[in-house]
């Protein structure tokens, strides 16, 4: 045995004191921090913990669609699916030939396209990229023609069918057996057998069969249920997504993935009311912060730009928790599809007007209810392609729509111009509402009147003689006005072209320019400075003064229902997902009340006159169906444009021709505008298009009999706005 000395034995007892101290300290150290971790901060900490192993994934919102005012898709989405595989899910060589080759079968695959597709999922499979997808397809036959585009339709007519193999795969199409040639190209068929049971045909390379016995294996052959056939080239095709997920039990991890592009089916009909969407910007991720992800549309023109927050809905989320236990939990919240938005306008009426205007270089038309405002129809001209600028647009085609003279990507509609003799209403509404004339009173036209040193010509330089305000409207007499507008005064006349909405906004819900109405003082603050002869150029709707088609569209609609200042508007109601009226519009009464009922008689008489006399300026827009009443206008616009080619330049030097008018006359229903740049005469040139617009209406069946007698006189009690008053 032996024996430790005392000196070492003391040692050794320290040694193991002070071990002993160190692993208590340590031990105390741990449980207060555990301590500390799990009941002081464990709640922190295990958020830290949960959100650390949590991954969250943005769901976008499907947008709403744009749609007319009977339910006609304007703007809608579509689907395009692509098909990738896995090759990590393919290393076995029998399983991935296996897979490929059914895959070649469905999707028509040449033998080089599937060798091509074999190599690359080998490739990533040796570079140790097997979990990296590889693009089987981009664009998957499902809903629309691989070839034109069109939606296609389910096809369900007889002799119509495709049939399918179940053995090899394969689709046939069933055709007579007398037949000779190929429905599609009408070249000659091969026959692969003397009982004319199956035949080929060598340019388009389609199969056909006569009985419904598969000519590769002699197996039945059943109908294919997802037939789908194309209306515009009249090729038919198998429902490649809806296939392909029928056997996904035998392909092993593939992907059918989808995208949703936005398509316009009428695309160049109302090209500047519906719009256009493109790729969100960074300066649009930061005025709407939180709303907008990087790869997110946002509308850019027309009602895709109005009424973005109502089409854009609310994105949704998933989320990915992975537990302690290794166990998978997934939270999710769904997204809510934006509300469809149903528009005021009527698509025939749209494309009918897009046929009138269709010989013209460049304007607009409008067509609205009186009783309403709503927009029946607007059209701007030339026209754009949105689905161009949703797909993004090629250099060649952004140098096409650069490079067009005519400014395409303006909505004339609610772009200003110098309106002409259309503005003669206000003139005439002015000098009857502030006794400064009456409705016998007749001016002399000679064909010209001097003032301020300067001869101011009538259109008519033989000049038209005594004319009352009736026949001064009817003959369009610029005398007659110039006269009017001198007692007037520009400041006054300037009131009451606001109190017709004139320089300002119609209520529309599009973007608009709002024009001008000059005073002294605005003429003062230029460099023109104010002269009088500036009051007579404004009477007739000269000058400084522009307005957009839309604003005298207003104006005239003003004139029909008797004083009301109505709100311009093109949606009539917001619809969600299952089919309710969320919010619907009605009309909106600024109460501006303009004139008396028989200070609106009056000028109201005059605009029949123009349409329905033998001799009035506006004789082309008369219709036998129903009393038109009308304005024709013709506004000096000549200009010049730097690198113009001499067609360009005769364009340019011609006038603006205008024609407004409403009807019927003693029961207005409509009001037509049509604007034509540098078009010319508007007696010749826009009044017959406005006739068509019409005739177009009526064919549509809008001409309703009055249930009540109409209102010509609006009261300003108890409607909203300002009163009519004097200045």
């Amino acid at each position: 045995m032996t024996v430790v000395p005392d000196s070492e034995s003391t040692k050794l007892r320290r040694r193991f004191g002070v071990a002993a101290t160190v692993f208590t300290a340590l031990f105390v150290i741990l449980m207060g921090r555990y301590f500390w971790i799990q009941i002081v901060r464990g709640d922190e900490y295990r958020e830290r913990a949960r959100v650390s192993f949590t991954t969250k994934e943005r769901l976008p919102a499907r947008r709403g669609e744009i749609k007319d005012r009977h339910g006609e898709v304007l703007a809608h989405n579509v689907a395009h699916h692509s098909l990738t595989v896995l090759p990590h899910a393919l290393r076995d060589p029998q399983v991935r030939g296996a897979v490929l080759r059914r895959l070649a079968i469905i999707l028509e695959l040449t033998r080089e396209e599937r060798e091509a597709l074999d190599a690359e999922v080998v490739a990533r499979i040796d570079d140790k990229r097997a979990w990296q997808p590889v693009t089987v397809d981009e664009e998957l036959v499902s809903t629309h023609c691989p070839h034109d585009g069109t939606l296609l339709d389910l096809d369900t007519g007889p002799g119509a069918q495709l049939l399918y193999c179940s053995e090899c795969g394969l689709t046939h199409e069933a055709i007579d057996e007398s037949a000779a040639r190929c429905p599609y190209d009408k070249r000659k068929l091969t026959w692969d057998s003397a009982a004319h049971q199956s035949a080929s045909c060598g340019k388009c390379k389609r199969s056909f069969v006569t009985a419904p016995i598969c000519p590769n294996d002699a197996s039945l052959l059943t109908a294919v249920e997802h037939n789908l056939s194309c209306q515009s080239c009249g090729r038919r095709f198998t429902n490649e997504v809806a296939v392909l997920a029928a056997h996904r039990h035998e392909l092993p991890r593939i992907q059918i993935a989808a995208r949703f592009g936005r398509e316009y089916p009428r695309a160049f009909h109302a090209a500047h009311l519906v719009g256009y969407i493109n790729s969100v910007t960074r300066e649009d991720r930061e005025n709407h912060p939180g709303v907008y992800a990087l790869d997110d549309k946002i509308g850019r023109n027309g009602a895709e730009r109005a009424f973005e927050a109502e089409l854009r809905g609310v994105p949704g989320e998933a989320e990915y928790f992975k537990g302690a236990d290794k166990s998978l939990r997934r939270g999710f919240r769904a997204a809510k599809r934006g509300y469809d938005v149903w528009l005021t306008i009527d698509s025939r009426l749209q494309q009918e007007m897009r046929q009138a205007l269709r010989y013209h270089r460049s304007g607009a038309a409008v067509m609205l209810d009186p009783r309403s405002g709503e927009v029946l129809a607007m059209y701007s001209t030339p026209g754009y392609d949105p689905g161009a600028w949703s797909r993004g647009l090629s250099r060649q085609e952004w140098e096409s729509i650069k490079g067009n003279p005519y400014n395409p990507m303006i909505n004339k509609a609610l772009t200003p111009y110098a309106p002409g003799s259309v503005y003669k209403i206000v003139t005439s509404l002015a000098g009857l509402d502030l006794g400064l004339t009456t409705p016998e009173e007749t001016i002399h036209c000679p064909g010209h009147y001097d003032y301020g040193g300067r001869r101011f010509h009538c259109h008519y330089r033989a000049g038209h003689g005594a004319q009352d305000m009736v026949q001064a409207l009817k003959n369009s007499c610029d005398v007659y006005f110039y006269r009017l507008g001198e007692r007037i005064g520009m400041d006054r006349l300037a009131h009451y072209g606001e109190m017709f909405g004139y320089g300002l906004p119609t209520g529309i819900e599009l973007s608009e320019r709002t024009g001008l109405v000059p005073t002294e003082g605005w003429y003062e603050s230029t460099a023109l400075g104010f002269q009088p002869g500036h009051t007579l150029s404004v009477s007739i709707g000269q000058g400084s003064l522009i307005a957009t088609p839309l604003q005298v569209a207003r104006s005239f609609a003003a004139l029909a229902n008797g004083g009301r200042m109505l709100r311009a508007r093109i949606v009539r109601q917001y619809v969600d997902e299952q089919g309710e009226v969320v919010q619907r519009f009605l009309p909106v009464d600024d109460g501006r009340l303009v004139g008396t009922p028989e200070e609106l008689a009056v000028i109201r008489e005059g605009l029949v006159r123009v349409v329905n006399d033998g001799n009035g300026t506006g004789k082309e827009a008369a219709l036998d169906e129903m009393v038109v009443a009308g304005k024709t206008g013709t506004a000096e616009a000549a200009e010049g444009r730097r690198g113009a080619d001499e067609e360009l330049k005769r364009w340019l030097k011609e006038d603006h021709a205008w024609f407004a008018a409403y009807a019927p006359a003693d029961d207005p229903q409509v009001v037509v505008v049509v604007f034509l740049e540098h078009g010319g005469s508007g007696g010749k040139r826009a009044a017959p298009v406005a006739k068509q617009l019409l005739q177009s209406w009526l064919r549509a069946g809008y001409l309703r009999p009055p249930t009540v007698e109409p209102d010509r006189g609006a009261s300003a009690e108890g409607v909203r706005g300002q009163p009519r008053g004097r200045p």
